[in-house]
């Protein structure tokens, strides 16, 4: 929704709204970020924390013979890792980044902050 128009500009705008799904829906295969989430389902015990936390609507529950489990829609998923960060059990995790290789980032990062602490203040 925008703001009252008159209908030449709408259509115009409807017609650019088209344009652009065209170009998505013209190609045989769509690239999808490489970074994004999957769920150990052994480890996951259904209680629904990445569920709620992630912001794109990429997990759902889906029944296995051991209950309701989660499942990551990878279309969906923009790998931001909202989701294991909320998981109790660390069900869920980045494909491609391991918790080591985020903890040498973050190692990576602490010291040059601590030399511009104008970046953490947000100035």
């Amino acid at each position: 929704a925008h703001y009252p128009k008159h209908i030449p500009e709408a259509i115009n705008q409807a017609y650019g709204a088209a344009g652009r799904a065209l170009t998505l829906l013209s190609h045989d295969i769509v690239t999808v970020s490489g970074s994004v989430c999957e769920v150990d389902e052994r480890k996951c015990m259904g209680c629904g924390a990445c569920i709620s936390a992630c912001t794109y609507g990429a997990i759902e529950f889906h029944d296995t013979p051991k209950g309701k489990k989660a499942r990551v829609n990878s279309i969906l998923c923009k790998g931001d890792g909202l989701c294991n960060t909320k998981c109790p059990t660390g069900a869920i995790f980045l494909k491609h980044y391991t918790n080591e290789e985020v903890f040498c980032q973050i190692d990576a990062a602490i010291p040059a902050l601590a030399k511009h602490p104008a970046l953490v203040e947000g100035q």
